[in-house]
């Protein structure tokens, strides 16, 4: 089924608000970050449409500050003058990426907090990407620490964190009933993104 069908049955609204923002509880001169493999316009125009969904239908806001991605290097907190040698690792690390597919298939979640849309297993190429950029970034910024680094299980996040309770049961099964997904993208290099005002950004 086509995303513009998808996009009619979720009625988007013009304008998504899923962004207040808010104080940040970082000391001062220090933001979050996190590395991912950001999924391409087509892909993410559905996922918005998800997202939107979500946010009409039970009140999620979470997960619409950030476009669709598959994290790669979670979130991290580091001093804001590290930022330009963050996006240098980056460059760095994509010059060796080759481009392989990704295929995203069907729904899952963990526990009762995250509903998200599935990356297809086995990809080899995508494990081994999350290996070698993890041990890269680990060697480069060793004093970095994560305060929360579970093992790889690689999706794209539709509702994390502020699903009332009941409520993600009945989401999946709407999905699962009514929208199929079945996408595939190729995925040429990771992205940095900054938390900004609330929002997760590109950074640049």
């Amino acid at each position: 089924m086509a995303y513009t069908q998808h996009n009619k049955r979720f009625n988007r609204p013009p304008q998504r608000n899923f962004n207040k923002p808010k104080r940040s509880p970082l000391p001062e001169g220090f933001s979050l970050f996190y590395i991912a493999v950001a999924c391409p316009a087509h892909v993410d125009e559905q996922i918005a449409g998800m997202k939107d969904y979500m946010f009409r239908e039970f009140g999620c806001r979470a997960a619409g500050k950030s476009p669709a991605h598959i994290t790669i290097v979670p979130p991290f907190r580091a001093e804001d003058e590290m930022e330009a040698n963050l996006r240098d690792f980056v460059t760095t690390f994509n010059i060796g990426v080759v481009p392989f597919s990704v295929q995203l298939k069907n729904y899952g979640q963990f526990a009762d907090r995250v509903l998200f849309v599935d990356v297809s297993l086995p990809n080899d190429s995508l494990m081994n990407l999350e290996k070698e950029s993890m041990d890269e970034f680990s060697n480069a910024f060793p004093g970095i620490i994560f305060g929360m680094k579970p093992d790889f299980n690689p999706h794209v996040t539709i509702a994390t964190r502020d699903i009332p309770e009941g409520a993600l049961g009945r989401a999946r099964s709407y999905f699962e009933t009514n929208h199929p997904v079945d996408m595939e993208f190729e995925a040429k290099q990771l992205t940095l993104f900054r938390l900004i005002a609330g929002k997760w950004e590109i950074a640049s």
